[in-house]
């Protein structure tokens, strides 16, 4: 999940970027950021184990061509969990580049970089990262929505590249596909029922990193100034493709992410 909602606060730092385009004249340098948390219970994976995770990120669009942006980034991320376990305690810090290009309601990215965590096995801390990645989302009926009616809220996330110190050279991808329905709005908050399914898998077929993951389940949205705020439940079925082993659980989620996109100035 954490990938789907980092990739969400990229397209509205992006929305941000075209709209500071919009209203200056002269081509303005800007600073998309974003701030994201998740909290629930980590899933058949680690039953009983509770995780948190968050990132901070801020970058400078220093390059504009139409729909493409290119700037220097800093990212800083946590994770914690109830069960103490070494990989689920991390605190990664990213510095690097990305070139960004707006899709219709997509975004598809490419970044290269630094990356400063441990790595259990060598004890290095700096390592290089690089990924390519890919998110779209809809909300299906606009007519719909402007009378009441129901949407079909739903999104696409790809990501693939080297994206974990404890892991360095081991290259990664992530696919995940979300649809929910809106059934009820009421004081700003919405009701939505959705299904969602997932690969991992990398290039070292390690155990945890090669599973398939579908989860039903509800939420309940509202809408916050440069973001949103979601908490829900599902039952969670994982399939590990190594082993074959299949297990399920009910999980608990919170999640709130927040994007920004300020002028700098004017060039």
């Amino acid at each position: 999940m954490r990938y789907a909602t980092y990739s969400l606060i990229i397209l509205c730092a992006l929305n941000g970027s075209a709209g500071a385009q919009e209203s200056a004249p002269a081509t303005p340098v800007t600073l998309p950021g974003s701030f994201w948390i998740a909290a629930g219970n980590a899933g058949p994976a680690e039953p009983g184990n509770r995780v948190t995770q968050g990132a901070m990120e801020q970058g400078i669009t220093v390059w504009r061509h139409g729909s493409w942006f290119a700037g220097p980034f800093a990212a800083v991320g946590f994770t914690a969990d109830t069960a103490g376990y070494d990989w689920n305690n991390k605190q990664p810090i990213t510095v690097g580049g990305k070139l960004q290009h707006r899709i219709g309601n997509g975004v598809l990215q490419a970044a290269v970089g630094v990356m400063f965590e441990r790595d259990p096995v060598s004890g290095d801390e700096r390592h290089p990262t690089a990924f390519v990645g890919y998110w779209a989302g809809w909300q299906g009926d606009f007519e719909s929505h402007a009378h009441g009616g129901p949407t079909f809220p739903g999104s696409v996330n790809v990501s693939s590249g080297l994206l974990t110190g404890r892991d360095p050279d081991n290259w990664m991808t992530y696919v995940t596909l979300q649809q929910g329905v809106t059934v009820l709005r009421a004081a700003g908050f919405a009701l939505v029922p959705y299904g969602s399914s997932g690969v991992t898998f990398d290039a070292k077929r390690r155990t945890w990193q090669n599973r398939l993951t579908n989860d039903t389940g509800v939420k309940v949205m509202r809408a916050i100034t440069g973001g949103i705020i979601e908490a829900g439940v599902a039952h969670r079925h994982q399939y590990e493709m190594v082993t074959g082993r299949e297990s399920g659980e009910p999980v608990v989620f919170v999640n709130l992410w927040i994007g920004w996109n300020p002028v700098a100035f004017n060039r």
